[in-house]
């Protein structure tokens, strides 16, 4: 069998490109769920930020009472650790927290912290809060208490 090299092939004949449209109903689909899903996003991070008012509230008033420059730091510390209590007992079950006082409470907050921070100071803590007192001061850092307090409430749970 012999080829024929005289014979020519016609050009090949190539549809037309299908252009690249959002008409199509499938598109339309794609785009619906996906601004749904966005808006699902938005509407769960919503709940998330109205959930978390409470710390929002807890630091802002904690930083108030930093801000404010007294020497009177034996009533700063009840205060905040009040407003720690308040914190906790949104959180946690009542019953566990609302029990906590003295040397477990404290416990209880350095155990949600990385390293123990109350239970080094719990002498100047529970003589601020319980006598009224502030002994040991020149130990104590304030603002580093506040701080650390700030850093509870805002990743205790």
């Amino acid at each position: 069998m012999q080829q024929d090299n005289n014979s020519t092939l016609s050009p090949i004949i190539e549809a037309p490109p299908i252009p690249f449209t959002m008409e199509t109903l499938g598109w339309k689909i794609v785009f619906f769920l996906l601004a749904l899903g966005l808006l699902f996003l938005i509407y769960k991070f919503y709940l998330k930020y109205k959930h978390n008012a409470y710390r929002r509230a807890a630091v802002s008033q904690i930083e108030a009472l930093k801000s404010q420059n007294t020497t009177a730091n034996d009533t700063l510390i009840p205060q905040i650790m009040f407003i720690i209590k308040q914190t906790a007992l949104q959180t946690y079950d009542r019953k566990e927290v609302a029990a906590l006082h003295g040397t477990s409470w404290l416990n209880f907050l350095d155990e949600k912290l990385k390293k123990p921070f109350y239970t080094n100071h719990s002498n100047v803590i529970t003589d601020a809060i319980y006598k009224n007192e502030l002994k040991n001061a020149d130990s104590f850092n304030f603002n580093e208490f506040a701080e650390t307090s700030i850093t509870w409430i805002k990743k205790h749970a």
